[in-house]
C-alpha cells in the first residue's frame, strides 16, 4: 500500500491547536474543566513536532524539505511561546495559579528549544548545499529550440 503523508496539512491543523492552547491560557478558563484537554494537547502537539522533526532529518532528499523546515520552525517559536506564556502567565491555567505545572511546562519548553535549535541547524546546513540541475543549460536549450 502506497503510504502518503500529508505533512502541510496536518502541521496546519498543529497551529490551530496551538492557537487554542494560546486562547485557553489567556482566557480565564476553568481549570476543573479545561486543565486536563489543555495537557493532553500540549503532549500531543510536543509529540507530533518532534516526530516530523524526526522524518525531516530522515529524509534529506524530500523536494519540499525547506518549506516544511520553514513551517516546523514557525510552529515550534509559536509553541514556545504558548509554554512560556503558561508558565509565566496569569491566566486559570498557568504555572502561578497551578504550581505543579511549572516543572513540566519548563521541561516541554527546553524540549521544544532544543529542537528549534536542531531546526536551525539543519537549516543553515542546507543553505550551503547547491542542488545540481538535472540537466545542462545545452540539453534545457536543445529541448525548446522549436518553442
Amino acid at each position: 500500500m502506497n503510504k502518503q503523508d500529508y505533512f502541510e496539512d496536518n502541521l496546519y491543523l498543529i497551529q490551530i491547536r496551538i492557537r487554542i492552547i494560546q486562547d485557553t491560557l489567556i482566557l480565564n478558563a476553568d481549570p476543573g474543566l479545561f486543565l486536563e484537554k489543555a495537557l493532553e494537547d500540549i503532549d500531543f502537539i510536543d509529540k507530533i513536532l518532534a516526530n516530523y522533526l524526526y522524518k525531516l532529518q530522515a529524509n534529506r532528499q524530500r523536494i519540499d524539505r525547506d518549506g516544511l523546515l520553514d513551517h516546523l520552525t514557525e510552529l515550534e517559536r509559536q509553541f514556545s511561546k504558548a509554554l512560556y506564556d503558561s508558565t509565566e502567565g496569569s491566566g486559570s491555567i498557568s504555572a502561578r495559579e497551578i504550581p505543579d505545572l511549572k516543572d513540566r511546562l519548563s521541561a516541554l519548553h527546553k524540549a521544544c528549544l532544543e529542537r528549534r535549535e536542531t531546526l536551525q541547524s539543519l537549516g543553515s546546513a542546507m543553505e550551503g548545499y547547491q542542488v545540481e540541475p538535472v540537466i545542462s543549460s545545452d540539453e534545457f536549450n536543445e529541448l525548446l529550440k522549436d518553442f
